[in-house]
């Protein structure tokens, strides 16, 4: 039975990425509830909260994004409000591209830094995920293409290089 043993580097590594990537997913919710706001598509109680008044959506009723009302008042811009709902459909799928992705990618790193074949090669890789996906958010928030693609397909790769390194430390060990 071999003793289980962590490079430090690599640690830290993966350890600045995850705090990174948490730290990116609360900035992206919230980014994304103001979106909501401006919509018109968070709950009616959230009507109430202040937050409505701070986000510039105290006019628009807040209906799930159902109500037509909104539309009919003269005094909200229909042509704004298209805009605000495509931002809050915009926003609702980096959040669902970030839990599609994120998850499976710091599992994936923390279970590979216990195995890597390469502690270095493991960092760099690491810390190029958390990269990509702000990347990745970043160029889907501006609606910026092929910059979205690449920083998508650059975190997938990352990962599978990842899940590799690992796979591959554990092999060496048979």
């Amino acid at each position: 039975m071999g003793v289980l043993s962590v490079d430090t580097a690599a640690h830290a590594a993966t350890s600045a990425a995850t705090f990174v990537l948490l730290g990116k997913l609360y900035l992206t919710i919230a980014a994304q509830g103001g979106a909501r706001f401006k919509a018109g598509s968070r709950p009616p109680e959230d009507a109430k909260l202040s937050l409505t008044k701070t986000m510039g959506a105290a006019k628009i009723p807040q209906t799930f994004g159902l109500a037509t009302s909104a539309a009919a008042d003269a005094s909200v811009d229909t042509v704004k409000q298209e805009k605000y709902k495509m931002n809050d459909l915009r926003w609702q799928r980096i959040v669902m591209n970030d839990l599609e992705n994120i998850p499976i990618g710091l599992i994936i790193a923390w279970s590979s830094l216990l195995s890597a074949y390469s502690p270095k090669t493991h960092s760099v890789l690491v810390i190029s995920f958390a990269a990509f996906r702000l990347f990745h958010t970043y160029s889907y928030a501006k609606a910026l293409q092929p910059h979205r693609a690449i920083g998508w397909i650059g975190g997938i790769t990352t990962a599978t290089l990842m899940a590799l390194n690992g796979l591959v430390g554990v092999l060496a060990q048979l």
